[in-house]
């Protein structure tokens, strides 16, 4: 089984300009808000976030997985909105200010619609609302890796065919070896000599608000390892354990995607 980082990048514009090279930074500054990042990826247990030894009762994990979500959301809005500030070209608005402008439009945890979010934009005065979403966090949801691990466990399985006759024992033995090996890892995720599998998939978005009506500029990364230098810098006692190494991944695809914000998002002028 190979491992290695991957990114995958998902582009869609719509009256917003989107280049594949850096782009001068926006003269005057375009002023932007994080609206929220919310956690929409399939978790049922705090086991799925969190390192956690303890047997509770299931009223208890279902507090502790709602105290989870909620901590991963708001580390998600001030991340993103650090990075964003530190952009050229961009001036985000600071995250307290953005929680409080939150509360005046819907209930705390409630999701923005489109609606909101243009409301939310206009009342703070800015050219964009971004949100984010976490689609995947620490287990890939199936219909993004099966299609790969059916493919890798193909070219593996016809290597060693060629490599022996075509032997069919071999061969199903290949097969078989790659799929107890890789789904384990994929499923769940893992730590393995200091290495971490813990992937991590966000989108956001953002929503043009002050100049015209404009749809929506998206974008999605996925990140999958954690090199074993990161976690060096961490305590051997927090290093195995599931939140830092997922906190660690959200915290580079967040980065990875403020920098392609402050790269590549302009808006156009309207016709």
């Amino acid at each position: 089984m190979k491992l290695g980082i991957t990114m995958v990048v998902l582009l869609t514009t719509g009256c917003s300009l989107f280049s594949p090279h850096a782009l001068p930074p926006p003269t005057p500054p375009l002023k932007i808000l994080v609206a929220q990042v919310t956690l929409d990826a399939p978790v049922t247990s705090p086991t799925d976030l969190y390192s956690v030894h303890e047997r509770t009762s299931l009223e208890s994990q279902a507090m502790l997985l709602g105290e989870l979500i909620d901590e991963i959301e708001l580390k998600g809005q001030r991340i993103l909105t650090e990075q964003l500030a530190n952009q050229p070209g961009f001036s985000a608005i600071p995250f307290a200010e953005a929680r409080r402008l939150h509360t005046n439009i819907a209930a705390r945890h409630a999701q923005l619609d489109q609606t909101q979010l243009r409301t939310l934009g206009i009342e703070a005065q800015v050219h964009a609302v971004l949100s984010g979403h976490i689609l995947d966090y620490g287990v890939v949801q199936w219909q993004y890796w099966v299609p790969g691990l059916g493919l890798s466990m193909l070219i593996e399985t016809l290597i060693a065919g060629a490599a022996t006759g075509f032997n069919p024992v071999i061969m199903a033995a290949t097969a078989g070896s790659e799929l107890l090996t890789d789904v384990p890892f994929w499923w769940g995720g893992a730590y393995v000599a200091g290495w971490a599998l813990r992937p991590v998939q966000v989108q956001i978005e953002a929503l043009p608000v002050i100049a015209c009506e404009q749809d929506f500029w998206q974008e999605k990364t996925l990140v999958m390892l954690v090199p074993w230098k990161t976690l060096a810098d961490y305590p051997p006692e927090e290093r195995r354990r599931k939140d830092v190494q997922l906190e660690v991944n959200l915290t580079r695809a967040l980065t990875e995607l403020a920098q392609n914000v402050g790269r590549e998002f302009r808006l156009q002028p309207c016709e």
